[in-house]
């Protein structure tokens, strides 16, 4: 059953920070060809840093080449400063990792983030949350957002802004279907395109991230800090509070683009 098209492609050549709409995506078994295929470490504790807690890291914007931090011009990921520019940006010793020269160097040990089950409560406890193996990744090797989520969320809580930015999704959906309706996903395969088919693996829970302002991107608005918005993803999906779009694991390789058909495979 065909239920909607690719409207958006979308990937984060560096982890929490701006990404880049692309015409199509590339997606491997373990994930999304250039996606989050760089993060920041920090030094101190090893762990993997993310906007979830440094939400200064969604002011900087990344290409396939390099970052660029608020006001400042591109710097190539293969400056030799990279790592000291870093460091003084944030305030804290960090050092720029790609995925396969990180993950040689901590085979023993796999690499984590910090996340609050709080997102409005910037005093709440963190917890420590792996990385699925071999990535920088979340929870997923991909994240799926539906138009009609976003915009009939917005319909419900016109006070509040459901930008698609907030969300980070590698794919934005266009299908009819009431709010939340991918929950109807999950436990089935989709196919995408001529050859990608994943499968909707859990519905995505949020962490701070969408509460959290955001630059300007070209024409696209900036995005003011919306600590509400949480209280209202949990009052308006009962099914899974304060969960928003879907995961989706990869089960056969291939190439999602812009206006591909997606199939749902009962």
């Amino acid at each position: 059953m065909m239920i909607g098209t690719v409207e958006s492609c979308l990937r984060y050549p560096v982890k929490s920070f701006q990404g880049l709409q692309v015409d199509s995506l590339q997606v491997g078994v373990t994930g999304i060809e250039g996606d989050r295929e760089r993060a920041l470490i920090d030094l101190a504790s090893g762990r993997v840093l993310s906007a979830k807690r440094s939400a200064e890291m969604l002011m900087a914007t990344a290409s396939d080449s390099g970052f660029s931090l608020p006001g400042g011009s591109e710097t190539s990921f293969d400056d030799p400063r990279v790592n000291d520019i870093l460091s003084q940006w944030l305030g804290r010793a960090v050092a720029l990792a790609r995925i396969g020269e990180v993950l040689a160097e901590n085979e023993q040990e796999p690499l984590a983030y910090e996340m609050t089950f709080e997102p409005a409560n910037d005093q709440a406890e963190y917890f420590q949350i792996p990385t699925p193996p071999g990535t920088f990744l979340d929870l997923a090797a991909v994240h799926l957002v539906s138009r009609s989520t976003l915009d009939q969320c917005a319909q419900l809580r016109p006070d509040l802004n459901f930008d698609a930015r907030r969300f980070r999704p590698n794919l934005i959906v266009d299908a009819l279907g009431e709010p939340f309706h991918e929950d109807a996903w999950i436990g089935k395969r989709v196919g995408i395109g001529s050859s990608l088919v994943l499968e909707i693996s859990q519905p995505t829970v949020r962490c701070a991230m969408p509460l959290r302002a955001q630059p300007k991107l070209g024409l696209q608005a900036e995005l003011g800090s919306q600590p509400e918005l949480f209280a209202a993803m949990t009052e308006m999906h009962s099914a899974f509070p304060n969960h928003l779009g879907v995961y989706a694991n990869v089960m056969e390789p291939g190439v999602a683009c812009i206006g591909d058909a997606i199939e749902l495979f009962d």
